[in-house]
C-alpha cells in the first residue's frame, strides 16, 4: 500500500485522469454503435503504458480517469463506475501477465515477448473489459439486447487496438530509458516516411484505386530503418487512416449489407489486416533488436574473453617465469650431476694409451649427450703377449644407455680373466645384464690378438663386421654370425680367425659414424664412404686418421651439438711381428 502514497503516485493520480479523458475524447469521436463504444480505444493503451512506466502507483489514476471519461460521455454513475472498473482491471490484468510471463516491460523487446503481448497479454484484458462494459450498458437499458454481440465485439476490438497500437507507441516514445539517439536530419527522414505512409494509406483505403498493398513497403522500411520508433509511428498512422476511412464507408473493408454499411463486419476484416501489417512491423523490430543484442553480447563476450586471455597470459607468463627459474636451477643441478656422470663414464674407457709392440692403438668417443651408450675397452697381458679389444653400442641415448654401458663394463670381468674365450664372454655379458635390459639391446664385438704371431680371433653379437684395411688399400671384412644381446633370444655367436700382415689396419666403430646425416635431410654418411675415407688416409698416423674422420663427420652433421647418436672409433695397426 505504501506505493500509493508516494509523491510519484500522487502526481500520477492527478495527471493520469487528465490524459485518460483526453484520449477518451479521441476514441469517442469514432463511436458508432453506442456513444460509449469505440472501434479504437486509446485510453487503454495509455493506461497500460502508465503501469509499465510507473507500476502499481498508476492504478488509482487510471480508475479515476476511466470513471470520469465514461461519466462525462454518459452521466450515469453506475455504468461509469462499472466501466471504469472494467477498464482498470483490463490494463492491470494485461500488465500482470506481461511481467509474469515475459519478465520484461518492453512489449517489443523480443520475439517471444511480442508473441505473448499480442495474444495473452492483450486478449485477456480486452475480453474482461468488454464483458463488464457491454453487460452494464445492457443491464441499465443503454443497449438493446439484439445489439449485444455486435457491441461486445466492437468494444473488444477497440480495446485490442488500444493495447496493440497505442501502448507500444506511448511506451517507446515516453520511456526515459529509451532514447532515439539520431541526428536532426534522421528525424526529418522519419517524418517524411510517416507522411508517405499516411498518403499511401489514404490511397489504399479509398474507392478509386485497388492499391491495398501500397502502404506495406513504407511500413516495413520505416520499421527497419528506425526500429521501434518507426514501427510504432507507422502502425498508429496506418491504423488511424484505415479505421477512419473504413467507418466512413471507403476502402475494400467497407462491407455493405442491403446497401447499408456494416461497421461490425468491416472492422472484423480491417482488424485482421491491421493485425497482420502491424504484427509484421513489430516482429521486424523484435528480430532486429534481438540480433543487435546478440551482436552486442558477442562483442562484450569477446572483450571479456580477450581480457581473460590477457589475464591468463599475464598469469601464464608469471608462472612460466617462475617455473623457468625453477627449471633453470634444476637444469644447473642436473648439469652438475651429468658432469659427474660424464667423468665417471670417461673413467670406463681406457685412461692411458696402450701400444704393445708391434701394435699401436688409437680411439675416440663423442657421446650425443654428456653421457652415452657406447663403450670401448682394451686389455693387454704382457705375460702372455695377448691383446684384447672390446666395443659395444647400447640402444638409446643419454642416462639410460650410459647406465647399461656401465653394467656392461662391470660384466667384462670374465673377458679380462679369459681374453681368448670370446663367445663365452658375450654370453657372460648377456647373463649379467639381462635383468636390466627390458626393451633395450646391446651390440658388441670382441677381438683377441696374439701379438707374437699376429693371429686374431673375432666374435660379435649383432655389431659391425671386423674391417681390416691392408697397406695396399684392400678391404677385408670378417663377419661371423651373432645376434644382438637382448633379454629374449640367445646371441648364437661364432668366432672367426684371420692372420694379420704388417701394415694391416683394424677398424672398430659404432653406427653413430655411419648414420650421421645432414640436418633436415635423410641422406646418411654410410659405411662405404667412411671406410673409403679411412682407406685414403691409411698411411697417416692413427691420431691423424682419427681426427680427420671426426672432423668430417661432425662437420657433415652440423656440429657436435647436432649429432644424432654416440660416435666411437677405434684403430689398431699391426706394424710388424719382428
Amino acid at each position: 500500500m505504501k506505493d500509493f502514497y508516494t509523491p510519484r503516485a500522487l502526481l500520477a493520480t492527478f495527471f493520469l485522469p487528465i490524459g485518460y479523458v483526453i484520449c477518451s475524447k479521441i476514441g469517442f469521436q469514432l463511436a458508432f454503435l453506442n456513444s460509449q463504444v469505440s472501434p479504437v480505444w486509446p485510453p487503454e493503451g495509455m493506461a497500460l503504458t502508465a503501469l509499465l512506466l510507473l507500476g502499481r502507483a498508476a492504478i488509482p489514476g487510471i480508475f479515476l480517469g476511466a470513471f470520469l471519461a465514461n461519466y462525462l460521455n454518459n452521466p450515469h454513475i453506475p455504468t461509469a463506475l462499472l466501466i471504469g472498473i472494467g477498464n482498470t482491471l483490463s490494463s492491470s490484468l494485461n500488465f500482470y501477465f506481461l511481467l509474469r510471463i515475459t519478465g520484461n516491460k518492453d512489449p517489443l523487446y523480443s520475439v517471444r515477448g511480442l508473441i505473448y503481448f499480442i495474444t495473452i497479454c492483450s486478449i485477456s484484458g480486452s475480453a474482461l473489459s468488454a464483458s463488464i462494459g457491454v453487460t452494464s450498458l445492457l443491464y441499465w437499458d443503454f443497449l438493446p439486447s439484439e445489439a449485444y454481440w455486435n457491441v461486445l465485439f466492437t468494444w473488444f476490438s477497440g480495446e485490442m487496438q488500444g493495447f496493440l497500437i497505442v501502448a507500444p507507441l506511448l511506451f517507446v516514445w515516453l520511456n526515459p530509458d529509451e532514447k532515439m539517439g539520431v541526428r536532426w536530419f534522421k528525424k526529418i527522414e522519419l517524418m517524411l516516411w510517416c507522411l508517405m505512409i499516411y498518403i499511401s494509406g489514404r490511397i489504399a483505403f479509398s474507392d478509386e484505386l485497388p492499391l491495398l498493398f501500397l502502404p506495406i513497403p513504407f511500413v516495413i522500411l520505416t520499421s527497419l530503418r528506425f526500429r521501434q520508433y518507426g514501427a510504432t509511428l507507422a502502425s498508429v498512422i496506418l491504423s488511424f487512416t484505415a479505421v477512419t476511412q473504413t467507418i466512413h464507408g471507403m476502402g475494400v473493408f467497407a462491407m455493405k449489407r442491403s446497401g447499408n454499411l456494416s461497421i461490425n463486419d468491416s472492422l472484423i476484416y480491417l482488424d485482421a489486416f491491421l493485425f497482420s501489417i502491424n504484427g509484421i512491423a513489430y516482429f521486424l523490430v523484435a528480430v532486429s533488436r534481438e540480433r543487435e543484442r546478440a551482436k552486442q553480447d558477442a562483442v562484450e563476450s569477446l572483450e571479456v574473453l580477450n581480457r581473460l586471455k590477457e589475464i591468463a597470459n599475464e598469469e601464464l607468463e608469471k608462472k612460466v617465469f617462475e617455473r623457468t627459474k625453477v627449471i633453470e636451477a634444476q637444469k644447473l643441478e642436473i648439469d652438475k650431476q651429468l658432469d659427474v656422470a660424464k667423468r665417471i663414464q670417461e673413467s670406463l674407457f681406457p685412461n692411458k694409451e696402450i701400444n704393445p709392440e708391434p701394435f699401436e692403438v688409437c680411439f675416440r668417443n663423442v657421446p650425443m649427450m654428456k653421457v652415452g651408450g657406447d663403450l670401448f675397452d682394451i686389455h693387454w697381458n704382457p705375460d702372455t703377449k695377448e691383446l684384447g679389444a672390446f666395443i659395444c653400442d647400447v640402444s638409446g641415448h643419454g642416462i639410460p644407455a650410459a647406465f647399461l654401458s656401465a653394467l656392461v663394463k662391470m660384466s667384462l670381468d670374465f673377458w679380462v680373466r679369459s681374453p681368448y674365450l670370446l663367445t663365452q664372454s658375450i654370453e657372460h655379458i648377456r647373463n649379467q645384464i639381462t635383468p636390466n635390459l627390458k626393451d633395450h639391446f646391446v651390440t658388441a664385438s670382441f677381438i683377441h690378438i696374439d701379438t707374437n704371431t699376429g693371429k686374431i680371433k673375432f666374435a660379435r653379437a649383432g655389431h659391425f663386421p671386423l674391417y681390416i684395411i691392408k697397406s695396399s688399400g684392400e678391404l677385408v671384412t670378417i663377419n661371423p654370425s651373432g645376434r644382438a644381446i637382448t633379454a629374449y633370444f640367445p646371441t648364437n655367436s661364432s668366432e672367426s680367425f684371420y692372420q694379420l700382415s704388417p701394415g694391416d689396419l683394424i677398424v672398430l666403430l659404432t653406427d653413430g659414424l655411419t648414420e650421421a646425416s645432414i640436418p633436415g635431410e635423410i641422406q646418411l654418411y654410410g659405411e662405404e664412404q667412411l671406410l673409403d675415407l679411412i682407406t685414403i688416409n691409411r698411411m697417416r698416423p692413427l691420431t691423424e686418421i682419427r681426427d680427420i674422420v671426426f672432423d668430417i663427420i661432425l662437420k657433415y652433421s652440423g656440429g657436435e651439438e647436432m649429432i644424432q647418436d654416440d660416435l666411437t672409433l677405434a684403430l689398431i695397426r699391426f706394424k710388424s711381428n719382428q
